[in-house]
């Protein structure tokens, strides 16, 4: 597809050069404008995903020849600052056959995933968090057996992707011939305020993909706030909502439409008024559920005496700026219209007594000026020159970029302390060159950035573009006492890039939200990274007991506000997920940081199991939930559980040797048990109990639940490259098992258990074991165990000779 709308940005950008050749296939330069549409047309588009598109599987693109979207709604319902966005749609197929679809769906900032489900004709499947790994494991499974399943996950290509990507990716599988598939997928995202303003914004501008057309389109919308609001627009032409409500506290909207073409983005802007109490503080605690209390502490920042954005005498200083653009390949399309109007407005921001500088990189750094100079229109039009002629080229050396950046601070100028220094970075942060990895990356940085003076130590803003810009590095860089913003490729890029200027020369409030008594609030964190005058500082946490207490924000800058903390409180039901996702997001910045722990990894996990959202190490599985827990037992075992929608009173089990037994929910685990004796002559295999669920309206369920009996140990072949090794060396084991294994553990003597796990390049379980380096010379015995899903173990030892 040639999408007409880059190559304006093009024709600026680009300097004009001869086309690709056909002898040349592997040229990596695009230089004019008709090498930009040979790419187009001959090489597979490498986007993120549009929200809500079903591809048919080995489709690049959606076709409504085969799959068309007859029906979608969107609900959208604002809590104070938190955004539930609900979205069903209904595509109906248009082939004789049975296909596999890929539904892809790309979150906005900060979104994050709530819900997911698919329907089973007139039967809805919801969606469960499960590790990522035994989700896709079931998921196999279940499409193995012709059983409807979807899974959602964050990223395509593992954990590291996940974190660092946008899109979500569900596999809906079967799509019966010439029927119909029912999607339902729930997100939630919180929304700012920057200079007493705010932007919602939901997706529906094709980026990747062709524009899908709505049969049947509704959006309904609600908006509620304890801040009252004022100037409540929607900025787009094609969904104009019809308004039942405009109030300070209160707006309410609607919209239909039919044969609705999916060319713009669904967005709205309002304003806060600065009045009222300056602390805010809401709660939610139901004492059905036991435990703490969640609560939301949040203050709108008024600008005191000034014009929002105005800076004090300090902040006059002037600056000295050095921008960096990224000029690789990665950047096509969207990308570099949105991002060279970035630079366009980032270097007209700046005032006469200002300096700067532009380098533009790929693999190697360029720069526009020996040195950074003054901010007159003459010098900004060169540079902006100065990038239009660059080459669109190769891979992305961010390594070498952000040392670059801190030489041109680092340079000792005569007049260097009378500026503040800023790195501000314009990349999607994808990088392909030198260090690759976000922990290298920016530990890289900030190594260096601490080793210049504190008075040349630059402020590093980083604007991320792109649908797959790797925002956890962009968290990371800006770090180094800056901050960071996120547009996507099709978004409207008015309301944040002016958000990321207006912050470029002003100090960021250090504020801290205490409490009294302090012993009653428990992990307490601030939703923002930076608090400025004229946006939302809020903080969510939890609490253990009802009462009353006393907010306040150190340093005082709005007076303390006395709040009871109710034993009771149902509505503001987002805050136990929005202070999950808080505290999931501290745990992936401490893996960005300092890299994986299996405590951090299984808190994340508990928490998106237990609040339902999905993150990068969960997937949502929505399968018939009969089947979502297959158990693997021996003869003898007592126990089934069985997991279902919340709206089911009942559940009774029929087994295939005779047996018809209710089942008792147990509300502390959220799942229904019953205890029942597998006959021990029953031979090893799949079994199918028939379940009868019962709603609250008294409608009836049939589903079925596998259980494996198993009574054989796992088998094992243990490979090793070496068996006679020295004292202190390392052992690289390769051990193939049988199919049920569950876990794999290697012990030697002196040595701790080693896990082994499976290794997509070597086709088998892997580990490295090291020799103990005071164990003396002798011969050793090397044990594998083996443990599959109904605790059979099976053991393998192998003699290792330890020489002097």
């Amino acid at each position: 597809m040639i999408r007409r709308t880059a190559l304006p940005i093009y024709k600026r950008f680009m300097k004009v050069g001869q086309a690709l050749s056909p002898a040349n296939p592997a040229m990596t330069a695009i230089r004019p404008v008709t090498a930009f549409l040979a790419l187009a047309l001959s090489i597979p588009q490498l986007f993120a995903a549009d929200s809500g598109v079903l591809l048919p599987v080995g489709s690049q693109q959606p076709d409504s020849a085969v799959f068309s979207l007859d029906e979608m709604s969107i609900d959208v319902h604002i809590d104070n600052g938190d955004a539930r966005v609900s979205i069903r749609q209904i595509f109906g197929s248009h082939s004789g056959t049975i296909h596999e679809g890929t539904y892809v769906f790309a979150l906005p900032t900060r979104g994050v995933v709530s819900d997911f489900a698919v329907w089973d004709g007139l039967v809805r499947i919801p969606g469960v968090i499960l590790e990522r790994r035994r989700a896709e494991e079931i998921y196999e499974s279940l499409k193995s057996q012709a059983i409807d399943p979807g899974l959602l996950e964050q990223g395509e290509r593992g954990e590291e992707d996940a974190r660092r990507g946008s899109t979500f990716t569900a596999h809906i599988v079967p799509i019966p011939a010439f029927g119909t598939k029912r999607i339902e997928m729930e997100y939630h995202q919180p929304v700012a305020v920057e200079n007493l303003r705010s932007a919602f914004v939901i997706s529906l501008k094709p980026d990747a993909y062709r524009a899908q057309k709505a049969g049947v389109l509704h959006i309904s919308f609600e908006m509620k706030s304890a801040q009252p609001l004022t100037r409540f627009t929607v900025t787009g032409k094609q969904f104009p909502l019809r308004l039942t409500e405009n109030g300070p506290n209160l707006v309410r909207g609607e919209f239909d439409g039919r044969g609705v073409d999916l060319t713009e983005d669904f967005a709205a802007e309002w304003g806060m008024v600065a009045s009222g109490a300056p602390l805010q503080v809401t709660a939610y605690r139901n004492p059905a559920e036991g435990g703490d209390g969640y609560l939301e502490a949040a203050a709108l920042l008024a600008p005191l005496g000034a014009p929002v954005g105005a800076p004090s005498v300090q902040e006059q200083r002037p600056r000295q700026l050095v921008a960096l653009f990224d000029a690789s390949l990665s950047m096509q399309w969207e990308k570099l219209e949105r991002s060279f109007q970035a630079l366009d407005a980032l270097l007209h921001s700046l005032r006469p007594a200002d300096r700067f500088n532009v380098l533009t990189f790929n693999g190697t750094v360029h720069t526009c000026f020996s040195q950074p100079g003054p901010a007159d229109a003459a010098s900004i039009e060169q540079a902006l020159g100065c990038v239009r002629a660059q080459d669109l080229r190769g891979g992305t050396n961010l390594n070498a970029a952000l040392e670059a950046a801190l030489a041109q601070s680092a340079a000792d100028r005569v007049d260097a302390d009378r500026f503040d220094p800023y790195v501000v970075l314009i990349s999607d942060l994808g990088a392909t060159e030198g260090p690759i990895r976000n922990g290298r990356i920016a530990a890289a940085y900030t190594e260096r950035w601490q080793k210049l003076p504190a008075a040349r130590r630059p402020r590093t803003y980083v604007f991320a573009v792109g649908d797959d810009a790797n925002q956890s590095l962009a968290r990371l860089l800006a770090a180094n006492d800056g901050l960071s913003e996120w547009v996507r490729s099709t978004e409207p890029l008015e309301f944040k890039l002016n958000a990321f200027l207006s912050k470029i020369g002003r100090r960021p409030l250090e504020l801290r939200l205490t409490a009294t008594p302090a012993e009653n609030l428990d992990m307490v964190y601030a939703l923002s990274d930076q608090f400025f005058t004229g946006s939302l500082a809020a903080w969510v946490g939890r609490y253990k007991q009802p009462g009353a207490a006393t907010f306040s924000i150190t340093p005082a800058v709005l007076p303390p506000v006395l709040f009871t903390l109710p034993a009771e409180a149902l509505d503001h039901d987002q805050l136990p997920r929005t202070w999950a996702q808080a505290r999931v997001d501290a745990l992936l910045q401490k893996i960005e940081r300092e890299g994986e722990d299996r405590a951090s990894i299984d808190e994340i996990i508990r928490l998106s199991r237990k609040y339902k959202f999905v993150t990068p190490y969960t997937s949502f599985l929505a399968a018939p939930r009969s089947l979502l827990r297959p158990r693997v037992i021996r003869p003898g075992d007592p126990v089934l559980r069985v997991h279902t929608d919340p709206a089911i009173v009942s559940v009774t089990a029929l087994f295939p040797f005779g047996l018809m037994k209710s089942l008792r929910y147990l509300k502390e685990e959220d799942a229904w048990q019953m205890r029942f004796l597998a006959p021990p002559d029953m031979t090893d295999g799949t079994y199918n109990v028939r379940l009868i669920l019962r709603d609250r309206q008294g409608r009836v369920y049939r589903e079925a639940k596998s259980f494996v009996i198993a009574s054989k140990a796992p088998v094992i072949r243990v490979q090793l490259t070496q068996t006679r090794v020295r004292a202190g060396a390392s052992i690289h084991l390769r051990v193939q098992a049988s199919a049920s294994t569950r876990t794999l553990t290697a012990r030697l003597s002196g040595a701790g258990p080693v896990w082994l796990h499976w290794n997509p390049a070597e086709r088998t379980n892997t580990g490295d074991i090291t020799v103990p380096a005071q164990l003396p010379p002798g011969m050793y015995v090397l044990q594998v165990i083996a443990e599959d899903m109904a605790h059979n173990m099976g053991t393998q030892e192998v003699r290792l000779e330890v020489v002097p």
